[in-house]
């Protein structure tokens, strides 16, 4: 079978520095491997320009594609090539344009978890361009600290925490000149960060609820350097049946309701007393070695082939077409 890797990497764009949910090349080149390894013929397809014009010459020659690509300064980002894809008929793994570009509005999911009774962090959207209109009051109505975050942005982009309102509505204003976009305000929940990989084919559905175990002093959650490059690795956490249960309820319902294909990365923070609250959800999520399908995978018995083998697999079922 021949899979084509769509990706893009900063060299790719003349975008700002603010941006910087893209993929790393070794990675990209290490996934390639590993799917050869497995038998697989592998093209390295580029970015959404370069997809184009392969299409145009008639050369984007595979049988599925496996998507990574972010995309840049835009809430429709994350869909182009799966819209793309599917405007030319081309069969690729996982979430549609809609669902991806869903899951991007960190608020509309929010809404979504909130009408399933799935707990999530009491928040207000702040609308891009501000106009300050009862803003201080909303505020008034959140608990603080509180925790804002660009609304269409990934990769911890933008995050700031803020302690007292006079912060908040200093950073609401700086953050949302910088990224020009609508701003999430939430309240902080301290707790746990965790992460839950989930597969739509896998026994069980999901597997299991992962942390990250931190190796320095300070919140691994708010620094997207250092949750790229820094020094923790994911664990396992073991949990009771009855919060076990909470996350499943939360990631099957939600893995439907998006309208998510073959697999999907979901957020959530627990609370010293055991309360869950999603935060958001990621269907295009990396596949690197050592991330969270890969822990799971391994702590299942899956190499972190057979858990791509797996994903993959997953997709050429829902597609009806052959597999290896």
């Amino acid at each position: 079978m021949r899979i084509g890797i769509a990706y893009d990497t900063k060299d790719m764009y003349s975008v700002p520095e603010i941006y910087n949910d893209f993929a790393d090349e070794h990675c990209i080149r290490a996934l390639q491997r590993e799917l050869e390894k497995i038998g697989y013929d592998v093209t390295l397809l580029g970015n959404a320009p370069n997809i184009i014009e392969l299409l145009k010459k008639g050369s984007l020659d595979c049988d599925i594609v496996y998507n990574t690509a972010e995309g840049v300064s835009s809430r429709n980002r994350e869909g182009i090539i799966p819209a793309l894809l599917e405007a030319h008929q081309i069969p690729y793994i996982g979430t549609d344009a809609f669902g991806i570009s869903l899951t991007l509005n960190k608020y509309l999911t929010k809404v979504i978890a909130g009408h399933y009774k799935i707990k999530t962090p009491n928040g207000i959207l702040i609308f891009y361009p501000l106009t300050n209109e009862n803003i201080d009051k909303e505020l008034d109505a959140l608990n603080f600290p509180v925790i804002l975050k660009p609304n269409y942005e990934g990769n911890s982009s933008g995050i700031t925490v803020c302690h007292t309102k006079e912060k908040a509505l200093e950073q609401i204003n700086s953050l949302s000149e910088k990224y020009r976009t609508d701003i999430l305000c939430e309240e902080f929940i301290y707790g746990t960060e965790i992460t839950v990989p989930y597969i739509d084919t896998m026994p069980d559905g999901v597997w299991d609820v992962t942390t990250v175990d931190v190796q320095k002093g300070y919140d691994f959650w708010l620094d997207s350097h250092w949750k790229l490059y820094g020094d923790y690795h994911n664990i396992i956490l073991r949990l009771d049946s009855k919060t076990k249960s909470v996350f499943e309820y939360a990631v099957k319902t939600l893995f439907k309701a998006i309208g998510c294909h073959d697999f999907c990365r979901f957020d959530f923070r627990l609370t010293p007393e055991n309360e869950v609250y999603f935060i958001e959800a990621n269907p295009l999520p990396a596949l690197f070695q050592g991330g969270s399908f890969d822990v799971v995978g391994r702590a299942h018995g899956y190499t972190y082939a057979k858990t791509l083998q797996l994903i993959i697999t997953t997709a050429c079922e829902r597609l009806a077409i052959p597999k290896i």
